[in-house]
């Protein structure tokens, strides 16, 4: 009796545990690139055993005609989805214009009297002029640099003939509101901002210089925007990858400062993205997502950050 008894808790036990290991091994989503344009889906369970789905929409944020119209998978997906997620809320957003003032406010004051013009060469300056008139130039080199920069890089892709207002972000974004849906943020509004103004002084000025020595012959600005874009349509995640890794080590063998900028503006903001989606998954339902694509591929994509936190396989 007592020989029966131990086979069977013996038998007991083993299923327990077989059991156990086989829920552990279930627990992990899994991750499907779709045929649709850097659309990507994740297949898994809540925390009650059900299904749960996250829907990825790579965007471009800056886009032309050839961008539309978006395949019916992907307007299904969002129709169906109980859940919207942007990189930032539509709340943050709706604020951003105020918030984006009372930042330039403060970019004056941190400026501390500087004036860009006095560090600019000749050179740069004439280009700078090229682009913007003289007064605006004078107006704008008393902020920080952050501002001057930003202002350059909206009229060189407006040059590009890819539009903000074209971009995927942007249509979701309208289409929400015109449908009274909500959209959640990966990224609370601060760190937006945070990128926007990345880095002090003495940073901002040295992209800023940089920029303005690459404008002085866009060539080459326009011709890697170009091909991003044409990579983006044609749905190359190969090619795409290969054109922002080489940009990234470009420009951190340039300044010593690119490290940590991509690490604030990708890696960072990729691993707080991979919890965000690991929450969604427990919580249940049909989650939409859609944010920059290059936040989705490379060896520090959220995929990756999802993977070594073993919520996907």
């Amino acid at each position: 009796m007592k020989k029966l008894y131990a086979i069977f808790t013996a038998a007991l036990l083993l299923c327990i545990f077989t059991a156990c290991t086989t829920t552990k091994k279930e627990t992990k989503a899994t991750l499907s690139k779709q045929p649709e344009r850097m659309f990507w889906k994740i297949t898994g369970t809540d925390a009650n055993g059900l299904p749960s789905t996250v829907y990825i929409q790579g965007t471009f944020h800056l886009a032309d005609d050839r961008a539309y119209p978006l395949a019916d998978q992907v307007l299904d997906a969002w129709d169906s989805a109980d859940r919207l997620v942007g990189e930032v809320s539509l709340a943050d957003y709706a604020s951003l214009p105020t918030e984006i003032q009372t930042l330039v406010i403060k970019s004056y004051l941190n400026a501390k009297g500087q004036n860009i013009l006095d560090k600019l060469s000749d050179e740069q300056i004439e280009t700078l002029n090229s682009y913007l008139s003289e007064e605006m130039a004078e107006q704008m080199a008393i902020f920080e640099p952050w501002c001057m920069t930003t202002t350059l890089s909206g009229m060189l892709y407006t040059e590009s003939g890819l539009s903000p207002e074209l971009g995927l972000d942007n249509l979701f974004i309208e289409q929400a509101v015109e449908e009274e849906r909500d959209i959640e943020g990966l990224d609370e509004l601060q760190t937006q901002l945070d990128v926007l103004c990345y880095g002090d002084y003495d940073t901002q000025l040295a992209m800023l210089q940089e920029m303005l020595d690459e404008l002085n012959d866009p060539t080459e600005i326009n011709e890697f925007t170009n091909a991003l874009y044409e990579a983006y349509l044609a749905d190359d995640v190969t090619e795409i990858t290969k054109l922002f890794e080489t940009e990234e080590k470009m420009e951190k063998a340039a300044q010593p400062f690119y490290e940590d900028y991509y690490k604030t503006v990708y890696a960072d903001r990729n691993e707080d993205w991979a919890r965000d989606i690991t929450s969604y998954l427990q919580q249940g339902g049909t989650t939409f997502i859609f944010a920059g694509a290059a936040h989705w591929l490379g060896d520090k994509s959220v995929f990756s950050y999802l993977r070594k936190m073993g919520t996907i396989r």
